[in-house]
């Protein structure tokens, strides 16, 4: 009879310990499919789509492209400074306004000088002890009292002193900005309150005497032209003509564009020029070999197109299948008043993103924006 009831007992007991097992492996399970299921979901997360403009490509006939006899560019300041502190502080004056004319010399900002006097004060006690020290013991020394190293190290002590309160004073001065040549404060980049640091731009002065027309030239336009060639340059803003002589061309091209970037020199007595203003170049003494056109071309905006580090020119085209943004590798050719000549890697009917494309790798999510 116990025997019964104790083998009834132990059948309970493993019955109980089957299903606490079973409940553990259960639990083990679920949390598993949990974490399993929050990785899954942070690994999918999704990327928002970027909102792009589109360009489609068409082919262009040969009598719509002319070549480049005339050349699109802009009016930037010959002369060009961003203006910054050498020593770091906050901000307290701002002397002048946008727009403003300052001369060469003119103060044009500061920061609180309070702690660098408070060094240069400390540094130039120390130097007058230095020196009292040296003084005092130069005499004892001249009588034949002390040894010439007691001197010697007195003397170089009140040097280094002196040197280091020199330079306190330099970080004294630096803390006030000058304009370093006569121009106008072409952007205001800090305000007051605000802390700056050594290198950091604080305002932008522009040389307004002298501007520059800035045009692009393609591969096969570059040789054509030299430092030296006149140049005639209308601004459509002012419906005037400008003389100039053509003082720069790049030997590569940009960074972004495949174009030589090359720059006329133009007098600005009056200063009716401005800088961002559109403009178109000629060069009536130089003859130039127009390229063959082809009788029908790809024409791009040189803006779209980019270079990769090995020199590979792309762009970016829309993939309609996945909604996302893929990088084409392109030719380029000639150089029109349209754009740049596209010689392979893209087709009819290719859209081409044109807007928001600075913002894409290849395989980025897009939307397409409406105009």
């Amino acid at each position: 009879m116990d025997n019964s009831i104790n083998d009834q007992f132990s059948k309970v007991n493993s019955h109980k310990q089957f299903n606490m097992k079973n409940n553990s492996i259960f639990i083990f399970l679920i949390a598993v499919s949990i974490l399993f299921s929050c990785k899954k979901e942070e690994t999918t997360k999704s990327i928002d789509p970027i909102a792009v403009e589109v360009l489609t490509v068409g082919a262009y006939s040969g009598s719509s492209a002319k070549a480049s006899s005339r050349f699109s560019g802009v009016i930037k300041a010959k002369k060009t400074a961003q203006l910054s502190f050498q020593v770091s502080g906050n901000i307290n004056n701002i002397a002048v306004s946008l727009g403003e004319y300052v001369q060469k010399g003119d103060l044009v900002a500061s920061i609180d000088a309070t702690s660098y006097r408070e060094q240069y004060e400390a540094k130039r006690a120390q130097a007058e002890l230095a020196k009292e020290n040296y003084t005092r013991i130069n005499e004892v020394y001249l009588k034949g009292s002390i040894a010439e190293i007691r001197m010697v190290e007195a003397r170089s002590n009140y040097k280094q002193a002196q040197a280091a309160a020199n330079a306190a004073y330099e970080n004294v001065k630096k803390t006030q900005l000058k304009a370093p040549f006569s121009g106008y404060i072409g952007a205001k980049l800090m305000e007051v309150g605000d802390v700056a640091s050594p290198g950091m731009p604080v305002l932008q002065l522009l040389d307004t005497d002298q501007m520059q027309a800035v045009i692009s030239l393609s591969d096969q336009e570059v040789n054509n032209f030299k430092e030296g060639d006149s140049a005639v340059v209308k601004v459509e803003a002012l419906n005037k003509q400008f003389s100039g002589v053509l003082t720069e061309v790049s030997v590569q091209t940009g960074e972004q564009t495949p174009v030589y970037e090359a720059k006329i020199t133009l007098p600005n007595p009056d200063r009716i020029l401005k800088a961002g203003m559109s403009c178109k170049a000629m060069f009536p003494d130089v003859k130039t070999e127009q390229p063959k056109k082809e009788n029908s071309e790809i024409i791009l905006p040189v803006n779209l197109v980019s270079i990769t580090d090995k020199g590979e020119h792309f762009v970016y085209l829309v993939d309609p299948t996945s909604n996302t943004a893929k990088r084409q590798l392109i030719e380029v050719g000639n150089l029109y008043n349209e754009g740049i000549a596209i010689t392979n890697g893209l087709k009819a009917g290719d859209q081409v993103i044109s807007s928001g494309y600075h913002k894409l790798t290849n395989n980025t999510p897009i939307t397409l924006r409406t105009k």
